[in-house]
């Protein structure tokens, strides 16, 4: 196992689980109620400084590394995962693998001083509308708080328009067992970075919700407030022993750990084709849900800022 530490500069233009590789890349950049559930021990991450990169401006370690898919040209003006918005993030971390070997990235956006917020970018890789979401961070990092950005945590299934990974496994189930790398990543992440929120971005359903009250429940009512979609549910528990959403997964690495859920409507029918609830699909313009992402993006900050 490898953290390699990399330094490079940059200008800038505006669980029980297996060990997980880890790499560290930083540049210079301007920029809860609780429930009784197993705790999950994660293996820590390791140390070492033996491999550097060159000093290369505007360098984005993940760009290459995350695929060009099926939401890159599913409808007129649509957008994939990669950053192209000509910004970087300050610091960036490889936090696992795919099962097909395709690093995981975490972008670090914003401060490292106050809170840091947990972003699942997308889950489901046949699922775009989340590609916004992103987009609308990278636009506009935060100035008063840290986020961390996981842009895809599906490289495969995105790579692929499947809404499971390369392992044929649904990888919001895999909170308790931790059968894909890619869930115990995102464990590994949790116990990492210590969020104080982790926000769940998804389509095609049209809602939001939150996962045990408190700063959840307030972020959640602000955004769905802002783009007009009334009171918020409970995000939900799957009630099976053996399966669970990965916000139920990471209630074992933080016990109580409160978590948005924002299921976006999707920008095409082509987009999540067969999700568990098709009456729930909704489908929008991709002018609808950019401006959906930028609304609930600014009502995030505005929670997040009076922290």
């Amino acid at each position: 196992m490898l953290l390699a530490a990399l330094s490079i500069a940059a200008c800038t233009s505006e669980a029980a689980t297996a060990p997980v590789e880890t790499t560290t890349v930083t540049t210079s950049a301007t920029a809860e109620p609780t429930t009784s559930v197993p705790t999950t021990s994660i293996t820590p991450f390791p140390t070492s400084s033996d491999v550097a990169l060159p000093t290369t401006p505007m360098f984005d370690p993940s760009y290459l590394d995350t695929p060009i898919g099926t939401c890159d040209t599913i409808t007129d003006g649509a957008i994939g995962y990669r950053n192209e918005t000509g910004r970087i993030a300050e610091r960036y971390e490889q936090i696992g693998e795919s099962a097909q070997g395709r690093p995981l990235w975490a972008e670090h956006w914003g401060t490292s001083d106050g809170p840091q917020v947990l972003v699942l970018g997308q889950v489901h890789g046949d699922e775009c509308a989340p590609a916004w979401f992103v987009q609308a961070i990278r636009n506009r990092p935060p100035t008063s708080f840290g986020i961390w950005l996981v842009a895809t945590v599906n490289p495969d299934g995105l790579a692929a328009h499947t809404r499971r990974t390369a392992d044929e496994v649904d990888p919001n189930r895999d909170g308790f067992r931790l059968e894909t790398p890619e869930a115990r990543a995102v464990m590994a992440a949790t116990e990492r970075f210590r969020p104080v929120l982790t926000v769940h971005v998804h389509s095609p359903y049209q809602w939001i919700g939150a996962h045990n009250g408190g700063l959840a429940t307030q972020a959640a009512q602000a955004m769905s407030d802002a783009v007009g979609w009334g009171p918020i549910p409970n995000a939900g528990r799957v009630g099976r022993d053996d399966l669970a959403f990965l916000w139920e997964g990471q209630e074992r690495v933080i016990p109580g750990h409160p978590s948005v859920l924002i299921e976006f409507p999707a920008v095409a029918e082509a987009e999540s084709p067969a999700p568990p609830d098709p009456a729930q699909k909704d489908v929008a313009s991709v002018a609808v849900v950019a401006d959906l992402a930028v609304t609930m993006r600014d009502a995030l900050y505005a929670v997040m800022s009076a922290q």
